[in-house]
């Protein structure tokens, strides 16, 4: 599904009247609606109803529901800058409500309004919707805490809540913990993603009855979430007619004497990922078990440590080119050797090279050199870190990361031309101008091994070329999320391992395969 920022909402309003015909009164009222029916399926008739509603649209939305709601709750309106309403759509909406008997109250201080957000069923965020960014004014500040605490009260957000920026999912100190948000005619970015996505409750599409399609044909919406719709889309195909060369050729470097289980969990789940080939490049010791193993992959003994030497650095960076993807770093151990092989890799010529873990970690370790590396890399380059890698690779620290995920990912793939997965709750996928967001998982997933595997479906997916790597790394993140939620169903999220992982990846495209076909 395609998200739209807040800058473009006003955009696409004003499409719809000139180009499309639909008014923006009909607009608003379709949102009462949609929020009349989130309250009725929440709080039970009679209850009282406060609606907190700002001077722009978001506030004529929560206008337009209080008139669908006032022949069956007790509805009464704070008028939260004593403003009214700017628009003639939500003036009209705010004047209907008065006509049919409704009470509207200008607000002034916490102390008038504590008893109705104390006694009140449900209590309706009307007050900036996309409208909210950057720091909350002050005299907002009390009431927000006031209805945070009203335990009692069910909280149905109109768009977005108060005090969650739409687009980056930034969350003030001071927001509300809606129950439900009622996202009307596209889903904002802010609201899906975290830290914000665990302030925003159930999330209610309400499309009001735009096409859409002439939207998007219209709109550049670089935004995505990414859900079983998105990823039954784009799943690679499997032509009949087809050999292992069609699925395309991944070399596997992970793994090493230290951290043994990367190569096994990187290498199965490339397997079960529909790639052509695998060729596995390691230690002897690995190879020794690997084979035994998974006799279907192809194995080259090189050590990737200290005392490599450049001539094997550049036949590795040969074999690389004989693929047509690469995968490096998970498990491997950060060695001067390592950050050398990194280093030529992304100073070769070749197919797409999948950087995990201690790859990263080698280049952050060179600091500003590093991340110039992957700038100028001369083949495409999808990086995996985890909240803390990324700090390392942005100079950054985590805190920062977490919460301000959406845009910090976009800044360091553009800035840097790659193509980025942050990992963590609501997983981020920035590459090729497009933006694309997690919506399952799991905390199964939280386990010392799960990037290994992920990194593994990864690689196997960007080898077959069947899509661009963002949208190879975005589905991946998908169905590796699909797999944990499905066993976590059977055997809890206390009980999965990593291990468990790969074979449920393959049920999970299965799933989507027959899905595809119906």
């Amino acid at each position: 599904m395609k998200l739209a920022v807040s800058s473009m909402i006003p955009e696409i309003d004003l499409f719809c009247a000139k180009k499309l015909g639909i008014p923006m009164k009909t607009l608003m009222q379709k949102a009462g609606i949609a929020v009349a029916d989130a309250v009725r399926a929440r709080v039970p008739q009679g209850k009282s109803i406060l609606v907190l509603a700002g001077k722009g649209n978001n506030g004529g939305d929560g206008y337009a529901a209080a008139v669908e709601l006032m022949n069956e709750y007790s509805v009464k309106v704070y008028d939260i800058f004593s403003a009214g309403q700017k628009s003639e759509e939500g003036k009209y909406f705010l004047e209907l409500f008065k006509e049919k008997g409704g009470t509207v109250v200008n607000y002034t201080s916490l102390d008038e309004i504590k008893e109705d957000i104390r006694n009140a069923g449900g209590i309706i965020d009307a007050v900036f919707g996309t409208g909210f960014a950057g720091e909350m004014p002050e005299q907002l500040r009390p009431i927000a805490i006031a209805a945070r605490e009203a335990v009692g009260a069910h909280k149905i957000a109109v768009d977005v809540p108060l005090g969650i920026n739409p687009d980056n999912g930034s969350v003030s100190d001071y927001a509300i913990t809606a129950t439900a948000t009622v996202s009307l005619s596209f889903i904002k970015p802010g609201i899906i993603s975290y830290p914000a996505r665990s302030f925003v409750g159930d999330i209610i599409y309400c499309d009001l009855g735009i096409p859409k399609d002439a939207v998007i044909e219209s709109f550049s919406l670089r935004h995505h979430m990414v859900d079983s719709d998105w990823a039954v889309r784009n799943l690679p195909g499997r032509e009949e007619n087809s050999n292992k060369g069609t699925f395309g050729k991944l070399l596997i470097i992970t793994g090493s004497e230290r951290y043994r289980g990367a190569a096994h969990l990187s290498s199965e789940a490339a397997l079960r990922s529909g790639v052509g080939l695998v060729t596995f490049l390691g230690c002897k010791e690995l190879i020794n078990e690997l084979s035994q193993k998974y006799p279907e992959m192809i194995y080259k003994e090189k050590s990737i440590n200290n005392s490599i030497s450049d001539d094997d650095i550049a036949q590795i960076c040969a074999i690389s080119a004989e693929h047509t993807a690469t995968l490096i770093g998970s498990g491997s151990d950060n060695t001067e050797g390592l950050g050398r092989l990194v280093l030529s890799l992304l100073d070769s010529e070749g197919t797409p090279l999948v950087l995990d873990a201690d790859a990263l970690n080698a280049l952050s370790a060179m600091g500003a050199s590093g991340i110039l590396a992957l700038k100028n890399a001369k083949r495409k380059v999808i990086i995996t870190p985890h909240p803390l890698e990324f700090a390392r690779l942005s100079m950054s620290d985590v805190a920062n990361v977490q919460q301000h995920r959406l845009e910090a990912a976009e800044k360091f793939a553009l800035e840097n031309k790659l193509t980025l997965v942050l990992k963590g709750a609501g997983t981020i996928v920035v590459g090729d101008g497009e933006i694309y967001i997690n919506t399952n998982g799991s905390s199964a997933l939280a386990k010392a091994g799960s990037g290994d595997v992920l990194a593994g479906v990864i690689g196997a997916l960007v080898a077959q070329g069947k899509a661009a790597p963002s949208i190879s790394a975005a589905l991946a993140v998908y169905l590796h999320a699909m797999a944990a939620q499905n066993l976590a169903g059977e055997l809890s999220s206390y009980g999965v391992t990593p291990s468990d992982l790969p074979k449920e990846i393959a049920r999970c495209m299965a799933y989507l395969e027959k899905r595809d076909l119906i």
